[in-house]
């Protein structure tokens, strides 16, 4: 059998066949792509979607070789390891913003629950702002991206066909030992360490790309209420006390809300509430440690 044709490999026409969304993946011009090693699939789909590239479009890869999580780090992605897809949104131009940035976070983060617990029924957390989790150990993760802020910097400039939302996700399905570095083998995790036979990546980007859909859509129908309601029914961050990292700045406290943008509420030990925007967090464990 040809391996492209194997359900633990990517297969853009396979996914195209599996796919029930509206228009996550069917763009009225241009193709989807899927590219056997790129970049990136964010960078691709902010080039894209900077020379106007139609709301739907799908950018996937086999592999990453430059790979980027949050906040510039670099997301491990070897090849047929995981699922790596850039998704072009063209909301109405009025949730199109920086603000709109966490919303959408969460919305895909909601959505590849949903999409995970249907297709393996492995249960999987959400850690504040775009993890997703198994006891704790990173198994996928949500970049949200405009490409006016990304290529160009400046928000005031928009032109029409600068109005998007690239949304990227890469979720771990099957590493080797050798293919992770060291200093992240205790962090992280895959899926299919948590089932019994081999996870069929095509249907999962599929069934992923239609729950995307309809949580982005929950915002586009000023649903947000609904949507931050599931992202609190999924999240192992609420409740915990949790260390944060913004800058040179570290907050310690408990987590104890999202606000109706998605940030979040941390009452420190002195009583007094901060709200947290952006950056990294980590959840104190029983030994006191911070994962």
């Amino acid at each position: 059998m040809n391996a492209s044709h194997k359900p633990n490999v990517l297969n853009l026409a396979a996914i195209e066949g599996e796919l029930t969304t509206r228009y996550l993946g069917r763009p009225k011009s241009g193709a989807n792509e899927l590219s056997e090693s790129i970049a990136s699939t964010n960078s691709r789909a902010l080039e894209l979607a900077k020379s106007g590239a139609a709301s739907g479009t799908m950018i996937l890869a086999r592999q990453q070789t430059a790979g980027r999580g949050r906040l510039g780090r670099s997301w491990v992605s070897p090849l047929d390891s995981g699922i790596y897809a850039s998704f072009i949104l063209r909301p109405p131009s009025n949730l199109v913003a920086i603000e709109r940035m966490t919303l959408y976070t969460l919305a895909a983060g909601v959505a590849c629950v949903k999409a995970i617990g249907e297709c393996l029924s492995v249960p999987i957390g959400l850690k504040w702002v775009n993890d997703l989790v198994i006891d704790g150990k990173k198994v996928g993760g949500i970049l949200a991206e405009m490409p006016s802020l990304t290529v160009k910097g400046a928000l005031d400039d928009l032109k029409a066909d600068d109005l998007a939302i690239v949304l990227g996700i890469g979720i771990n399905i099957c590493f080797q030992p050798n293919e992770i570095p060291d200093e992240l083998k205790p962090k992280i995790d895959w899926l299919e360490m948590h089932t019994e036979s081999v996870v069929d990546k095509n249907k999962l980007l599929a069934t992923c790309a239609k729950s995307i859909e309809e949580c982005c859509e929950a915002i586009e129908q000023a649903q947000d209420q609904k949507l931050l309601a599931e992202w609190k029914q999924y999240s192992v961050t609420l409740g915990k006390q949790i260390r944060a990292v913004s800058g040179d700045t570290v907050i310690e406290g408990q987590a104890e809300d999202i606000t109706d943008s998605g940030a979040l509420i941390v009452r420190k030990s002195d009583g007094h509430k901060t709200i947290l925007y952006a950056g990294e967090i980590s959840i104190r464990q029983a030994d006191g440690s911070y994962v």
